[in-house]
């Protein structure tokens, strides 16, 4: 059994949930975006009102309420969630089969097959549990022992590492 104590910075919480946003929009969408709004911009420029037109712009509407809605909730949440702490620390434990974090808001223990991806960056990981569930690991306090540990468990319970 692995045992780390794991300290959270408000900065570190912002930085994790816009890597999140970053990579799950991608360049893709705003590409997509982008052509979108050639499009819509071009067919008004010359003279097209047709419903086409009007589903367009809809789009790029929606398009874009569901990047920034996407932003505001992950980060109001996670931002939540650490301002309830008392002490911005937590022990993170793990087992063969197993971890463990605790705070002073709570205690989650978990399979290592509930981690279906890794995202490593820099300065943490995120351990999701679903497409837009995480959990933010600062690399700060994981010595090199427990990284290959939480990579090792992960991987051999089927979790994709990026």
């Amino acid at each position: 059994m692995k045992l780390v104590k794991l300290r959270y910075t408000e900065t570190l919480i912002r930085s994790a949930v816009w890597a999140f946003w970053r990579r799950v929009t991608g360049w893709r969408y705003f590409l997509a975006m982008a052509v979108l709004l050639a499009s819509l911009i071009y067919s008004v420029a010359h003279g097209d009102r047709s419903w086409w037109v009007g589903v367009s712009a809809s789009g790029l509407c929606l398009a874009i309420i569901v990047a920034i809605a996407l932003y505001f909730i992950h980060y109001r949440g996670s931002i939540t969630r650490f301002r309830r702490m008392r002490s911005p620390e937590a022990t993170f434990e793990a087992g063969a089969d197993r971890f463990r974090i605790t705070s002073d808001i709570g205690t989650s223990e978990l399979s290592w097959s509930t981690v279906t991806e890794i995202w490593q960056f820099p300065d943490y990981w995120l351990l999701f549990f679903s497409r837009a569930q995480f959990m933010t690991l600062p690399l700060a306090d994981l010595d090199l022992e427990a990284r290959e540990l939480i990579l090792d468990r992960a991987k051999a319970h089927g979790a994709k590492i990026t």
